[in-house]
């Protein structure tokens, strides 16, 4: 059996204009990311940057709009295969603009998401909810981090005195 860890490429997503605490937090798991790719325990970082939203029909007149789309149909399309919910995406929040009072329907975009992919296939989006757990980013870039571990280390004996 081969142990060698299958290369893992992870894009993190990033909203910006966030208030304090969450810039934060966003720094933080940025910075162990990073660890963890320098570490070579990820092959391949992307940041993404987003805004809180985005209207579909609006996104799709642009190269980069159309980019993002395509990003969340394949979220939407790995949450259905892995019976995942991904409820910090509000993914038809209805808007008001309050110059034509037109109703739109937009994306509401997390704070910070991550798509992990072995080559090329998206194996887990976070944040999500699995069988009632909710799975957030930290906690993906945990088992990142653990995944790198070492797990050939050989067993310590404890001698019990008394």
């Amino acid at each position: 059996m081969d142990s060698t860890p299958t290369p893992v490429r992870v894009e993190l997503f990033v909203r910006s204009l966030c208030p304090e605490g969450a810039t934060r937090h966003q720094n933080y798991v940025l910075d162990r990311l990073q660890a963890l790719e320098e570490a070579g325990a990820i092959e391949d970082l992307s940041v993404l940057i987003w805004g809180n939203r985005i209207e579909p029909d609006i996104a799709r007149r642009t190269p980069e709009g159309r980019r993002l789309l395509a990003r969340l149909s394949r979220f939407r399309k790995w949450a259905r295969d892995a019976d995942a919910s991904l409820d910090a995406f509000d993914w038809g929040h209805p808007v008001t603009n309050v110059a034509s009072d037109e109703s739109l329907s937009v994306i509401t975009l997390p704070t910070l998401a991550l798509a992990e992919y072995v080559d090329d296939d998206l194996q887990h989006v976070a944040p999500c909810t699995r069988d009632g757990v909710a799975h957030r980013v930290t906690d993906r870039v945990d088992r990142l981090a653990d995944a790198t571990r070492p797990t050939d280390e050989p067993e310590r004996e404890h001698t019990v005195v008394q």
